[in-house]
Formats: C-alpha cells, sequence, structure tokens
C-alpha cells in the first residue's frame, strides 16, 4: 500500500576501524515515492547504499524490506543498483553484455533492446570506446534490467550532459507512475527538487533532517533546495 514504509534502516551504524561512517541512523523510504538523499562527499551516502545491499555488514541496527529482515534473496529479485562509479567490460558490446547478463534474471527475460534504445546507446559499438556519460546510461539500463521494484541510484546523473538528464529525469517519473520505488543520492539539488517527494540530509554521519522537500525549504526559509541544505549544515549564516 503506497505511503507505507518499503524500506527501513534502524540504528544502523557502521565503523571503518576507529572512524565513524554511519552513527544510529534510522529512516524509511516509502512504497511508491523518489526519495532524496542529500550529503557531502564522506558524508556516509554510498556506505549506507552498500549496507542496504549487504555489500558490507552493518556493526548494529537492522534493514527491513517489506516489514521482514532484508535477505540477499529479496536484494537480488527486487533491488536495482547504480553505482556511483560504475566500470563494466570494456571488450564487450552493450548488447552482448546485456544479453549475458539477462541470463541471470529470474522470471521474464528483459527487453535489451527496448532499454537500450531507452538509454540511447549504440549496441554495436565497444564499451571500453563509451563515454563517461554513456556508460552511466548502461549502468543505468543494467539496474534495470529485471525490472526491479525498488531502485537504488548513487549520482545517477554523473558524467550526462543537460539534454540526456532531462531525459532520465522524465524516465525515472515514468518508472516511479509505474509503481517503482527509487532512493537516490545527488549533489546537483536542482534535479533533486524536480523529482523527489521526500529527503533526508545526512551530514557528519548522522541524519539531520528526514520529511517532505517542501517543509524543509519552509524550515529555513529559502526557495531553494542548495540553500537550504547549507543551512542546515552550517554553510551559510541563517
Amino acid at each position: 500500500m503506497k505511503n507505507e514504509p518499503l524500506l527501513q534502516i534502524n540504528d544502523v551504524s557502521r565503523k571503518f576501524g576507529e572512524i565513524c561512517v554511519l552513527n544510529r541512523l534510522s529512516m524509511a523510504v516509502r512504497r511508491g515515492e523518489i526519495f532524496g538523499l542529500l550529503g557531502l562527499n564522506g558524508a556516509g551516502k554510498t556506505t549506507l547504499f552498500k549496507c542496504i545491499l549487504k555489500l558490507i555488514n552493518t556493526d548494529e541496527g537492522s534493514i527491513l524490506y517489506d516489514n521482514k529482515p532484508l535477505e540477499v534473496p529479496v536484494i537480488h529479485e527486487k533491488i536495482g543498483y547504480l553505482p556511483e562509479f560504475y566500470l563494466p567490460p570494456g571488450e564487450l558490446k552493450a548488447r552482448e553484455y546485456l544479453r549475458l547478463l539477462s541470463m541471470a534474471v529470474s522470471g521474464p527475460k528483459p527487453d535489451v533492446d527496448a532499454l537500450l534504445q531507452k538509454t540511447d546507446l549504440d549496441p554495436h559499438k565497444l564499451i571500453g570506446d563509451y563515454s563517461r556519460g554513456m556508460i552511466q546510461r548502461l549502468g543505468l539500463a543494467i539496474a534495470l534490467l529485471k525490472s526491479p521494484e525498488f531502485i537504488i541510484l548513487d549520482e545517477p546523473t554523473l558524467g550526462l550532459d543537460p539534454l540526456v538528464r532531462l531525459r532520465l529525469l522524465d524516465w525515472l517519473r515514468e518508472l516511479n507512475a509505474q509503481g517503482k520505488t527509487i532512493l537516490l543520492s545527488s549533489h546537483d539539488f536542482s534535479q533533486v527538487e524536480k523529482i523527489c517527494q521526500r529527503i533526508a540530509v545526512l551530514h557528519e554521519h548522522q541524519l539531520r533532517y528526514i520529511g517532505p522537500l517542501a517543509d524543509f525549504l519552509e524550515q529555513h526559509k529559502v526557495n531553494s533546495l542548495e540553500d537550504a541544505f547549507l543551512k542546515e549544515i552550517g554553510g551559510i549564516n541563517a
């Protein structure tokens, strides 16, 4: 049911040695929303994503999906992920690579050609000859290969030109309208403003705000998300 929590993060902490990267973090992403995670470099956004995906373990706390402990089979079946710096094999062509990966998808097989068309990628060109933006678009196609119900995107517009960024935002809206839940991080605040209903702000490894984007702007008496964020973390005077 929409507005119910789909992903719940409860008192999650993670250290690397003596360095605390996540400090008792609690937040929830609701079913059917586009949720923006904001923070400076090193705030812990990517670490949180990796904890959700069980690429690294948490030191404390729990992560629930649909009110149950999140397990690896559920991640493989229901969650798609685009990392910030995706590095696919350069010796393959995009169609070859997607078809190879699609063999591991259970259920209906993905329409590889439709994904290539949607991401505007040349299926006959070696991935090693792709630009940074093209690789990012390929990563998005791979994140959507199994038609996941929950999509995690770490800086999805990295390296994209303005026109492709606009198309990507339209695609994310389209996916959301189809019922997909999307959790994304981005340093492009204008894009977050355009598509996110709610946001969370991570600063110095702690959650500083979670809630509707409009309420965050009202709280800081500004019109732009960037100004509100900077005021929240003390980057500009109130």
